[in-house]
């Protein structure tokens, strides 16, 4: 139920946080002034999509656990190493927000881009949350071979994690959209996870499809 439940609300909660956050690709000060409410609402919203993609990594890794343990583990770890770094980093827009109001627009940009600039943050916290997706698209792919999930599945979920990097400097409203490709990805397979009967969770493996034939 809570894998199911987060495969479901982890992309409802992405298309939100995108949805209600500020315009602009970067975190402009004027912007961040003029909307402290958005701010607010929008980082709390990636910060709960990202304590949701716990349960999502830990799920997709159980229904590999008998199919291709060792893709699974892989997958989960990655994941979670990313997801934990994630965590953090949908803090700094609280500091951003702080900046914003408390300093000159020129010395709040100045002092996020030194903090970007530095090496234990740059290194040790934001690339290694890109591990978060390729975990996914291990734990995706290994699912599509396995037979768990068509192939269609995983190409979803690279559109959805395309779509909002391509269109950094558009409205939200169009970065949004990004999270509904994730949507129909995830949540297809967590409305196949939800419908499943016990026997099916407990050993995924005894539900292989058959193979193609060649």
């Amino acid at each position: 139920m809570v894998a199911g439940t987060a495969l479901l609300g982890w992309p409802v909660l992405l298309f939100l946080a995108f949805l209600t956050s500020p315009p602009g690709a970067e975190h402009d000060p004027g912007i961040f002034r003029e909307s402290p409410g958005a701010v607010q609402v929008s980082a709390l919203l990636y910060l709960w999509a990202a304590l949701a993609f716990i349960p999502v990594v830990l799920g997709l890794a159980h229904l590999l656990k008998h199919r291709a343990p060792r893709t699974g583990g892989i997958g989960a770890a990655l994941g979670l190493i990313g997801a934990g770094h994630a965590l953090t980093l949908f803090t700094t827009d609280f500091y951003d927000l702080a900046l914003a109001q408390t300093l000159p627009a020129a010395q709040a940009e100045q002092v996020t881009a030194r903090a970007g600039e530095l090496p234990g943050f740059l290194y040790g916290m934001l690339l290694p949350a890109f591990l978060a997706h390729v975990g996914l698209f291990t734990l995706l792919i290994g699912l599509a071979a396995t037979r768990y999930a068509p192939w269609w599945v995983p190409v979803a979920a690279l559109a959805g994690t395309v779509v909002p990097f391509a269109t950094m400097d558009r409205p939200p409203a169009v970065q949004s959209v990004g999270a509904l490709f994730q949507l129909a990805a995830y949540g297809w397979i967590g409305l196949r996870v939800l419908r499943a009967p016990q026997a099916e969770w407990d050993r995924p493996e005894l539900t292989a499809r058959p193979p193609v034939p060649a």
